[in-house]
């Protein structure tokens, strides 16, 4: 008598159990799809939408507000993002994360080719009902030395 019960209260708990980290790594695939599209149109508010309302995006330089960066990273000459999702993981139940490498390239107002690349890590948070990055960090490889 006493299994039927624990089993019958354990239920509730299993269909309510949050998606693993390999179910989210379709939809942080998604995300980056759509990263991608909003970076090829050089489109600032494009890749802060796909941010909450307090997200952030953050670099070596500091923390910054998504569309103000890519304003400035457009406007120095970067045209084109190359991403991809490495791994992803649960931080809680509710709160999935990813990393991943970019490549970003362009030309600077003189012609000159710009070129980096780097790892990312991002959190992302349901809002509205919609996966969103609250965080995303960019560490860009640094130059090498001659």
């Amino acid at each position: 008598m006493k299994r039927p019960v624990l089993l019958a209260l354990c239920i509730p708990f299993m269909c309510t159990a949050p998606a693993s980290a390999d179910d989210f790594k379709q939809e942080a695939g998604k995300i980056a799809l759509s990263y991608v599209d909003c970076y090829t149109k050089q489109d600032p508010a494009c890749v802060a939408g796909l941010y909450t309302k307090d997200g952030v995006f953050i670099n070596p330089a500091g923390k910054h507000d998504v569309a103000t960066a890519y304003a400035g990273t457009f406007k120095a000459g970067f045209n084109k993002l190359e991403s991809t999702v490495e791994e992803v993981w649960q931080v809680d139940n509710d709160t999935p994360a990813a990393v991943g490498k970019f490549h970003i390239t362009g030309k600077n107002d003189k012609g000159d080719a710009l070129d980096a690349s780097g790892s990312w890590t991002a959190v992302y948070v349901k809002a509205d009902g919609k996966w969103k990055i609250r965080m995303l960090t960019a560490a860009p490889i640094p130059p090498k030395k001659d």
